[in-house]
């Protein structure tokens, strides 16, 4: 039972400017002012998929939205403290969290189609956190002398999205992106190939 809960209890992403969990879930009186203001929104109310002492209280999702890199509204509204002011330029420092290319979800990672959605979303919000490396795919049997080894190689090559953790501030927008596009769109995932994880 304790395994399950911890499963499903996964740590929540909360707006930039958060103080600790521990100390957030005791400042934060629900009033739901963050949310009000949030563009997105990103920011939604808790259900219990966090655990219940977290119900109701603002986390991140960014399939609804990315945290816009020009934005800090939930920072300047917190009554309690729970959510601390912030400038635009400390909120475009604050880590919130950490994308991770599922692989086995992604589109060029899969070798189905060129895509950099992710990478484009990222580079124009100014964070560069994504890069655009060459990979290696597995290619079937050619008819022999068809094509040079080079050529071979060169078709089996795609560029695919790596995360730089070091520049990911976990922002959410290329999961929005990925999310809208390959999700909403043309329906062609189920889920967005980059997901913003909390940090551990």
């Amino acid at each position: 039972t304790t395994q399950m809960a911890s499963a499903s209890q996964q740590r929540p992403i909360r707006p930039p400017g958060s103080v600790p969990e521990e100390r957030f879930l005791d400042l934060c009186i629900r009033c739901e002012q963050c949310m009000k203001v949030c563009p997105g929104p990103v920011l939604q109310a808790a259900g219990l998929e966090h655990g219940f002492e977290a119900l109701w209280a603002p986390v991140a999702v960014f399939p609804h939205a990315g945290c816009h890199q020009d934005c800090n509204f939930c920072t300047q509204v917190c009554p309690t403290g729970a959510i601390r002011p912030l400038s635009l330029a400390d909120k475009r420092r604050f880590v919130i969290g950490l994308a991770v290319v599922d692989t086995g979800t992604c589109l060029p990672h899969h070798g189905e189609r060129d895509c950099q959605l992710c990478f484009d979303e990222c580079n124009a919000a100014g964070y560069r956190a994504i890069e655009m490396r060459p990979i290696q795919l597995a290619t079937g049997p050619m008819p022999e002398g068809t094509f040079s080894p080079e050529e071979i190689e060169q078709m089996g090559r795609i560029l695919a999205p790596f995360v730089k953790p070091d520049a990911c501030v976990g922002c959410g927008l290329c999961e929005y992106r990925c999310h809208s596009a390959w999700v909403g769109q043309q329906k062609l995932l189920r889920q967005s190939a980059v997901v913003v994880k909390a940090r551990v």
